[in-house]
């Protein structure tokens, strides 16, 4: 049996695995840009139905971005409720269906960091040799194929459970601002109203966040001992009960990695987009845009694929210490 590893460890171990692996970056990376495009797809429709019902003009619809018009555009239709319903009817359909087909492909290239990560051996003990990462390499578009095929049940319905969580904190949100704005309003408390909506938005943040949490170690759990979701729930509810520390760690620190990049990549955006209003600039610097745009999701996917490695590596050592069951470890290269 073999104890956990430091938190720097299963980082540093995670961070090698998926350079190991670095295709799957990219893998993860397209199909989340082909998501985000579709579901851009039934706002530019909705923009349309809005030009065409009040007369408004499509530059200043999309002049603030997508969440922005999606915003606008449910507000502008809240008054004719069939064109609402098709609106969200819309959105809610591409958004489940993009959502498990983005799950099904995730399972794969997951499944091929955990059995890099399983024939790593000593990976994060220095000195590094390039033997190591070679055998930390699993990636081929047979075994992301084969990983797809493995768990594409188990992907679908971890999926399902998390649109299910999705649309059951936004309803309870909604219900939440409805009755806190009817209490606030009808009574002399009026100025907490502020205060009421930053008590609910931030309980929704941290609840949301939770699931997201608790969906990638469900796919760490699946992937790792090739379980069903109901005992990768009860392994993980065992895991976490024994070495939160572990998890939290991990989270938190890759929380502040994260938030850190989206600071920079902000300043850099914002940067280039001052920029882009000097004259003949704008064109010159559009190629700059769209690599800054690559390599923006490139390294989030990266940050994100290194996390569930490093949760990965932590779980497969402390199940195994705490006897949690690794009954199948999952292979690709058979």
């Amino acid at each position: 049996m073999t104890s956990a590893l430091s938190l720097r460890a299963a980082l540093k171990r995670g961070a090698l695995v998926t350079a190991a692996n670095w295709p799957v970056v990219f893998v993860d990376f397209i199909i989340e840009s082909v998501f985000k495009f579709a579901l851009a797809i039934p706002v530019i429709g909705g923009a349309l139905m809005v030009a065409v019902l009040l007369g408004s003009d499509l530059r200043t619809l999309f002049a603030e971005g997508v969440l922005a018009t999606a915003e606008l555009v449910f507000g502008s239709l809240a008054s004719a409720p069939v064109a609402l319903g098709a609106f969200l009817v819309a959105i809610t359909l591409v958004a489940f269906g993009g959502g498990v087909i983005m799950s099904v492909i995730k399972a794969g290239t997951l499944a091929v960091l955990v059995t890099g990560e399983h024939a790593a051996s000593d990976l994060h003990r220095p000195p590094l040799r390039f033997e190591a990462l070679q055998r930390a390499s699993a990636y081929s578009l047979a075994a992301v194929l084969h990983g797809m095929r493995q768990f594409r049940r188990r992907a679908i319905a971890l999926a399902t459970w998390l649109g299910i969580g999705y649309l059951l904190v936004g309803l309870a949100y909604v219900a939440s601002l409805t009755v806190g704005f009817r209490l606030v309003s009808t009574s002399s408390w009026s100025a907490a109203w502020p205060l009421v909506v930053l008590i609910v938005t931030s309980t929704g943040v941290v609840t949301i966040t939770l699931l997201n949490l608790m969906y990638d170690l469900m796919r760490v759990v699946i992937t790792t001992d090739d379980c069903g979701v109901g005992a990768a729930l009860a392994k993980l509810r065992a895991f976490v009960v024994q070495d939160a520390r572990q998890v939290l760690g991990i989270f938190g620190v890759m929380s502040v990695v994260l938030a850190l990049v989206t600071a920079v990549s902000v300043f850099a955006t914002a940067g280039l987009t001052l920029i882009a209003w000097v004259p003949f600039a704008g064109l010159i610097l559009l190629p700059l845009q769209a690599a800054a745009w690559l390599i923006r999701g490139l390294v989030f996917q990266y940050l994100g694929l290194l996390t569930l490695s490093a949760y990965q590596t932590q779980y497969r050592r402390l199940a195994g210490a705490a006897d949690l069951s690794l009954e199948r470890p999952v292979r690709l290269n058979a």
